[in-house]
């Protein structure tokens, strides 16, 4: 296939994937499309307030434009009252309610702390709204920052295990390129599935490519998701051909180990595989329908890859998921080949359907 036509492809579906975060988010890449004052209301243009009380409010909103959560910037107010924060307060958002809600446990966290004590507390993310998680955290210390006087930027750090992500994800990225090893295959494979998939929850699914399509980058959380964006549409280009999919994504790795667990396999004729086939492109299109009339944008809550994230995921998801993966010991990577609405995007980036 010509260099040319793979652009054209790769093109076709970035554009495709745009009037997407455009008719659900009504933004791109952070740039508001329509007004959003529904969605997202800054309570001062000034970054502190004096109460009557003595009561010092820091709104975080001017840094809550570079610290982007899971749909767009999530900011707060923090309360300082006798040299103490008092309480953390939630601002409207463009965060999926649900997993806001999820985060909400976060904030007692700095309740009760001097803004000192608050600059030096280590924070965990909410397994399950990771991207969420990180932008309050980013918040909460810099205006922290601010109120010290101080210029620490927490936003410029990342977390131990998102280093850990990253060096998964660049072996991934590089490695398989000049390594034929079956035994580092499988270390691989059970690094994508374990630090990316269950530890991190790292991975691609419509509703991080929504993210990050309506909010832009925000650097260097987005870093990892970077590397994962080039190998799943860059390196097609140069003959890597779904590299993102066969090296990287936890839910194939996982597909492939319990694969090759069993040699026996199912056999499907060449009419099942081309109705099978069918049935995924006929799904993908259903689900893009009704992203571009902004209906039922909940399926992107249900994709398998939330599995992973166990603590959070609805029951129905991980029952699937398992039931995927168990089934991939008699049939070869069955939810990549024939349901995946990610895969398929892919696919359609790559032109091979």
């Amino acid at each position: 296939m010509k260099l040319t036509t793979k652009i054209l492809s790769l093109v076709v579906a970035l554009l495709m994937m745009s009037a997407a975060a455009i008719t659900v988010n009504k933004k791109i890449l952070g740039h508001d499309i329509v007004s959003t004052s529904g969605n997202v209301a800054l309570v001062s243009t000034d970054t502190m307030t004096v109460m009557p009380d003595g009561t010092i409010v820091i709104h975080t909103a001017p840094f809550a434009k570079k610290n982007i959560g899971y749909a767009g910037p999530v900011p707060l107010n923090l309360y300082i009252q006798d040299g103490k924060i008092t309480q953390v307060e939630p601002l409207p958002n463009s965060e999926t309610p649900s997993f806001y809600k999820r985060t909400e446990v976060l904030f007692k966290n700095w309740e009760g702390k001097t803004p000192q004590q608050a600059a030096q507390l280590k924070v965990d993310a909410v397994t399950g709204a990771t991207y969420t998680s990180l932008a309050i955290i980013n918040n909460v210390r810099d205006g922290v920052d601010y109120y010290l006087g101080t210029e620490a930027g927490a936003s410029n750090s990342l977390p131990a295990k998102m280093w850990i992500a990253l060096a998964v994800t660049l072996a991934a990225c590089i490695v398989p390129i000049f390594v034929k090893s079956k035994i580092y295959n499988y270390v691989q494979l059970v690094a994508n599935i374990v630090v990316l998939g269950f530890w991190c929850g790292q991975f691609l699914d419509y509703s991080v490519l929504l993210k990050y399509l309506s909010g832009g980058f925000s650097m260097p959380g987005a870093i990892v998701a970077i590397l994962m964006l080039l190998a799943a549409f860059v390196y097609p280009l140069f003959g890597r051909a779904q590299h993102y999919c066969n090296h990287i994504c936890p839910l194939g790795s996982a597909q492939i180990i319990v694969g090759r667990f069993c040699s026996r396999k199912i056999h499907l004729s060449t009419g099942v595989l081309k109705l099978l086939d069918w049935f995924r492109k006929i799904l993908w299109a259903v689900l893009m329908f009704m992203l571009w009339a902004d209906c039922m944008t909940e399926w992107m809550d249900l994709e398998l890859f939330q599995a992973f994230q166990y603590e959070s995921a609805s029951w129905g998801v991980i029952i699937a998921a398992v039931i995927f993966i168990a089934l991939s010991a008699v049939i070869s990577r069955p939810f990549c080949r024939f349901v995946c609405p990610t895969g398929s995007l892919f696919k359609r980036a790559e032109n091979i359907g």
